[in-house]
């Protein structure tokens, strides 16, 4: 059976062999210019069909955009009188963002008189956290002329997104005393976060029955461990008047790569 099937496939080769030898030789020639002249109009039309692609196509538009940010703003000031000519104030500045804030925003504080006699300047910068009031205390200072106004400049924001970081602390027995001598508020505040805090701001306001500011201090608080409660006091050397209660806000500064740490002292973010 095998044997037939070669017979038949040698029998088609020479017919093949005898209708090609029978071919007029023009007939080669006209055969290899056609294939020759293809070749070119092949590659002519590949290229004009691709060139026709091209420059039909148009690319989808690429917007880039800058974030949208409300500058920050002083909301509130006040100069409070210590008595024997000494004084404090504070400034409260706003930012209304809701995922930046700026790790560093310089300021620059003027205490003067009405007259606009300079009694003291302060410049600094402070952390501001996204969607917050950042109350800026400012320590006892001295002067013969009584300060009436406040004057605040703000610097240039460099705004920086919130870093996905969740700390969380809470304030325990918060205590608000006041006598004849001195005014004392006192409280712990508790590290709920898995990480030892190296530092926790603790700005206070003093408010009266018209809910209106009528005293502040500062403190801090350094290395808080994981799962630790550390208590903390203000002290005012005399009475506040009308003061009924305090208001505590922490802050610590998530803008910071060193704000947190393990135990053996290392940043979580060096692991990263």
């Amino acid at each position: 059976m095998a044997l037939n099937k070669n017979e038949r496939l040698q029998e088609w080769g020479l017919i093949a062999g005898d209708l090609l030898t029978e071919t007029g030789r023009g007939w080669w020639y006209a055969l290899i210019i056609t294939i020759v002249a293809i070749i070119p109009m092949f590659y002519t039309a590949k290229f004009l069909l691709t060139r026709a692609i091209v420059s039909s196509y148009h690319p989808p538009q690429v917007i880039y955009t800058e974030a949208v940010t409300v500058p920050l703003s002083v909301m509130d000031q006040k100069i409070f009188s210590l008595g024997q000519n000494a004084y404090s104030g504070y400034i409260r500045i706003k930012n209304v963002n809701l995922e930046w804030g700026t790790p560093a925003q310089r300021y620059t504080v003027e205490f003067k008189t009405l007259g606009g006699t300079l009694i003291n300047r302060i410049a600094g910068a402070v952390f501001i956290l996204p969607a917050s009031e950042k109350l800026v205390v400012f320590s006892r200072f001295t002067s013969q002329q009584k300060p009436e106004t406040i004057q605040v400049t703000l610097e240039a924001t460099e705004f920086l997104r919130k870093p996905a970081l969740s700390l969380t602390v809470e304030l325990e027995r918060v205590s608000f005393k006041t006598g004849n001598d001195a005014t004392l508020v006192s409280a712990g505040i508790r590290n709920l976060s898995a990480f030892t805090i190296n530092q926790i701001n603790l700005p206070v306001a003093l408010y009266n029955a018209k809910n209106e500011v009528v005293g502040v201090n500062f403190t801090y608080l350094n290395q808080v461990r994981s799962g630790e409660t550390r208590t903390f006091q203000y002290v005012w050397a005399s009475p506040v008047t009308g003061a009924v209660r305090a208001e505590i806000v922490p802050e610590i500064n998530i803008f910071d790569r060193n704000i947190l740490s393990t135990d053996a002292g290392i940043s979580p973010f060096d692991q990263q």
